[in-house]
């Protein structure tokens, strides 16, 4: 059964208005991989979500599921989806990255700009107010409530009260100034994926880490595991790193669906998921999975990938809405 999206209009002081949409949940359903749970699915169609195309997922302290679109955003928790356009006073629709601060704030990277929601209002950063390019890609949030903005200029880091910018410049600073990828590991070091090259920051000192393959330095994203592994997922495969320096790579040749590598994930089980635009590969340390629309997956390019706090995963596809396998075993 599918429910239209029922609208609420909340009007604030003076002229101040705020448009929220709110969808009841009417998911589809299917059974997992093996037996070991379920596949559930949500679209505009099917549960109020704001938009098919999926750019990126986070998840709250309080369980609240945050969800990047191409068209807006949404928040699920649990029961409903509520929906933020720009007409709500978001920079720019589109949104390319989320993050949650320590202090419950929503960061929204757009290609204009970036969005900070406190639940109720919008504060709007741009190169105007410190930002050192409107164009945005990752965003993530430190222990100290730091928030590390990835752009087509490199890197701004934002305390609250000052801006402070890191750029490429020689050889002992940030490696490429598109980051593609910002990841704080659990020792606070700061991990940038670009467009050509890693780069860690730790202590005022960078490190740089760069293939002998061309495609395997331009990273999309960056991962840390619960072993302290740190991985990579570049236009060459998964790429991982232990704490001792040894290295491994995961391709087509080892069983991987597809190369480039946009998204990876750790499920509760200790089991790597990496996301591509021809599926999603499960990786058990020896051997690897592959889902597509075959067996599971409401479509095969996979744009983002989240584990909950309860351990579903959920997969974010470029047209089709959010694929969720929801784990009973």
């Amino acid at each position: 059964m599918n429910l239209s999206p029922k609208r609420i209009l909340v009007l604030g002081i003076f002229t101040v208005m705020l448009t929220v949409f709110f969808g009841t949940v009417s998911c589809n359903k299917n059974p997992g991989p093996a037996g070991i749970g379920q596949w559930i699915y949500y679209s505009s169609a099917n549960s109020g979500l704001i938009n098919n195309e999926i750019t990126c997922l986070a998840q709250d302290s309080q369980g609240k599921i945050w969800i990047g679109t191409r068209y807006g955003f949404s928040m699920f928790d649990g029961n409903r989806f509520i929906n933020w356009q720009e007409k709500n006073g978001l920079i720019y629709h589109k949104i390319t990255a989320i993050a949650v601060d320590m202090q419950g704030n929503i960061w929204l990277g757009t290609p204009l700009g970036v969005s900070k929601f406190d639940g109720t209002h919008f504060t709007n950063y741009t190169t105007e107010n410190g930002l050192s390019s409107n164009n945005v890609y990752a965003i993530a949030v430190d222990a100290e409530n730091t928030v590390w903005i990835g752009t087509a200029k490199g890197v701004c880091a934002f305390n609250g009260q000052q801006w402070t910018y890191y750029e490429k410049s020689g050889g002992e600073a940030l490696v490429n100034d598109h980051v593609r990828s910002v990841m704080v590991d659990k020792s606070q070091h700061k991990w940038f994926g670009t467009e050509y090259g890693v780069s860690e920051f730790y202590n005022g000192t960078w490190t740089t880490y760069l293939s002998p393959k061309a495609l395997a330095n331009y990273v999309f994203s960056v991962f840390e595991d619960t072993k302290g592994n740190i991985w990579f997922g570049t236009m060459a495969g998964a790429l991982r790193i232990d704490q001792q320096g040894n290295q491994i790579t995961l391709t087509t040749q080892n069983g991987l669906v597809y190369n480039q590598v946009e998204c990876i994930t750790e499920d509760h089980r200790g089991v790597m998921w990496f996301g591509t635009q021809f599926g999603v590969s499960e990786y058990n340390g020896t051997s690897i999975t592959n889902y597509t629309t075959a067996n599971g997956l409401a479509a095969n390019w996979t744009t983002t990938i989240l584990k909950t706090a309860n351990g579903d995963l959920w997969f974010g596809s470029v047209n089709k809405g959010i694929s969720v396998l929801h784990f009973t075993e």
